[in-house]
């Protein structure tokens, strides 16, 4: 997740609008703010594409929960022939389907405003069926593996239908050491609602409780604290304000220090609870296994890293000596180096902005896109009790979905293309995969956002001949692979050295994890940086560390983003259709050898060290322009 007025103008004739300052209500820093009927409606998603009414999401619900004891009817039955096989697998899906439709919904009505009770029981009644549902099926896996490899291996050959069903089948045999037996499949089915419960606790507290104070804007006008306006603030050039919004914003969490600790350990010991279970040898493992990663592109990507902070620590200590301080903060990390060409980009330039970078992609894809952006896929704008960052999100039997919280940054417009990417692959897959392989791994799925950011990027420096402008979208490139890949990096590191120590036996308290992320944090971006005492609360506020190592995919998706862009950029014909291929591959095969198919091998330290290798030219260039 991503995170003044006048008139700037960027690019070449043809975009000389593009980052004229538009007044809409929605867009500008109000002293509220906005309430979600403020929003024009061709701002706002459309999620009657889902369910016209609520009525039939209840015909839906009522439909699964009938469904449900179907199910039953196929245990101890899977050895009898590849047709209960495959009836079986089929109502599966359907179980699927229509239980990620009311869950996706449900969740999606509760973003639009966190605080309608109304919402959160839709939400909470969609998650317990979920659970429900996770019991009624916990049987197959298990009966699956009992039945003979040769008879297994027959009725996949013997019965057609059962063709789709391949790949998901054999990642079943590859995991046989580590799945139980149906009753303990149940149980651990069970359990869902419980291992949730963290994850519940730490969303309702940092969507729906928080409270931020107020701050004194540039002209010195008192603004309510956003999260999306905090992120707006630290950009600014006024330091006083980044120094205040930081201060703010992260005061507000110490009210729920405590609680936050207990959260973020409590789905630790969760992790731990189900990696054991499960025979795995620590919670990295069963992390990995799930999509049969080698721990190996981890620790590789781990140990490269470590082994090539220099240039990191270069671009803290140019940041220090460009905006001339004494003493370098974190609120001083996200400032553009040449604030006189900040842009104001309007959500509607944006997209005009996008269509053009991403005509690399060919016809077929700007044409989805556009129309995805017209056709109720987007909802805009942050409004009171909105679900806060951006995400996509989706069921198969409908479009995929976008929420943002857009308020006119280049780091915004960035987001728009980055979520539009996640909008593509979901879109291109469903159109081309059954629903079995209709999901993405994380480590395949980033590379289709990280790959528009990539491109777009391209676009803008390609497109300015302005030293001041083009210093500005070098510093942005920089901060984003500081962000994308370094930062997560780190996240990844804290995340491994605190799952260690609650599988080593000791506890962890928020006072232990803020002094491990501050340790952490300042081996990372080096001496340089002088952290405050209210930084280290970062790792409580982190929705990621919810889901068991999924951020340092971030870093692996950069990477091969990076890779497949730069030859599509090339006009490598082959690179293109590989690439296009791969956004309908869905979950087809294992994430690595998806990747192997558009033409980047992870197993391979290249990609990471072409990605080492870029940031530290980025940050050359940028000194040498600075000079």
């Amino acid at each position: 997740m991503k995170k003044t007025s006048g008139l700037f103008v960027l690019l070449v004739t043809g975009l000389v609008v593009i980052f004229s300052f538009t007044n809409v209500l929605a867009e500008s820093d109000t002293e509220t703010i906005p309430q979600r009927s403020d929003i024009d409606a061709k701002y706002r998603w459309r999620l009657e594409d889902i369910y016209a009414t609520e009525q039939l999401w209840e015909e839906d619900f009522s439909k699964l929960e009938r469904l449900l004891p179907k199910m039953t009817e196929f245990k101890g039955r899977l050895s009898e022939s590849g047709k209960t096989l495959l009836e079986c697998l089929q109502m599966q899906d359907s179980i699927w389907n229509i239980t990620n439709r009311l869950y996706v919904y449900a969740g999606m009505r509760q973003d639009e405003d966190t605080r309608v009770s109304t919402y959160q029981e839709l939400y909470n009644r969609a998650r317990s069926l979920a659970t429900k549902a996770e019991q009624a099926v916990s049987f197959i896996d298990p009966e699956i593996l009992s039945i003979p490899q040769p008879k297994v291996d027959e009725f996949m050959k013997s019965e057609k239908g059962l063709k789709i069903y391949q790949h998901y089948v054999d990642n079943i045999i590859r995991k046989k050491s580590h799945t139980l037996s149906p009753s303990e499949e149940e149980i651990l089915a069970m359990a869902g609602d419980l291992a949730r419960a963290p994850l519940n606790v730490w969303t309702m507290i940092n969507d729906a409780d928080i409270k931020y104070p107020s701050v004194k804007d540039e002209q010195g006008n008192e603004v309510q604290l956003t999260k999306e306006r905090y992120y707006k603030f630290l950009e600014s050039p006024d330091r006083r304000l980044r120094k205040e919004a930081s201060e703010a914003y992260s005061s507000a969490y110490l009210t729920y220090l405590n609680s936050l600790g207990a959260t973020l350990s409590g789905t630790i010991a969760k992790d731990l609870f189900f990696a054991k279970a499960r025979k795995y040898n620590s919670t990295l493992e069963a992390a990995l296994d799930h999509y049969n990663i080698p721990i190996s592109v981890f620790e590789n990507l781990i140990a490269a890293v470590n082994n090539n902070l220099e240039s990191l620590h270069k671009y803290v200590s140019l940041r220090k000596r460009v905006l001339k301080l004494d003493e370098l903060r974190k609120y001083d990390l996200s400032v553009p180096l040449v604030p006189e060409a900040k842009m104001e980009i309007p959500y509607d330039s944006a997209l005009t902005i996008i269509e053009k970078a991403l005509a690399p992609l060919g016809r077929q894809y700007l044409s989805d896109m556009m129309a995805g952006f017209t056709s109720g896929w987007v909802d805009v704008y942050e409004t009171e009790g909105k679900g806060s960052g951006a995400y996509s999100w989706g069921c198969y039997s409908c479009h995929p979905y976008m929420l943002l919280n857009y308020n006119n940054t280049l780091r915004n417009m960035f987001t728009v293309a980055h979520e539009m990417g996640h909008c593509m692959h979901r879109y291109y897959t469903n159109k081309k995969q059954p629903y079995i392989n209709s999901g993405h791994a994380t480590f395949t799925a980033e590379v289709a956002s990280i790959t528009n950011e990539t491109l777009l990027m391209d676009y803008l420096l390609k497109n300015t001949k302005d030293q001041a402008q083009k210093l500005y979208l070098l510093n942005h490139y920089i901060d984003e692979i500081e962000g994308t890949f370094y930062t997560q990096l780190m996240f990844t590191e804290f995340e491994k050295t605190i799952h260690q120590k609650v599988q080593n036996g000791e506890a962890l308290s928020s006072a232990s994890m803020r002094q491990i992320y501050r340790d952490t944090f300042q081996k990372f971006y080096g001496p340089e940086l002088m952290l405050d005492s209210l930084d280290d609360l970062g790792c409580l506020r982190i929705y990621h560390f919810y889901r068991r190592f999924y951020v340092y995919q971030y870093a692996t998706s950069f990477a091969a983003a990076v890779t497949i862009s730069k030859k599509i950029l090339e006009g490598n014909r082959e690179a293109l259709d590989r690439y296009l291929r791969f956004l309908e591959s869905g979950d087809s095969d294992y994430p690595i050898n998806l990747l192997k198919d558009a033409g980047v091998d992870m197993t391979s330290p290249q990609p990471i060290n072409k990605t080492i290798e870029l940031f530290a030219s980025l940050v050359d260039d940028m000194e040498k322009l600075l000079q």
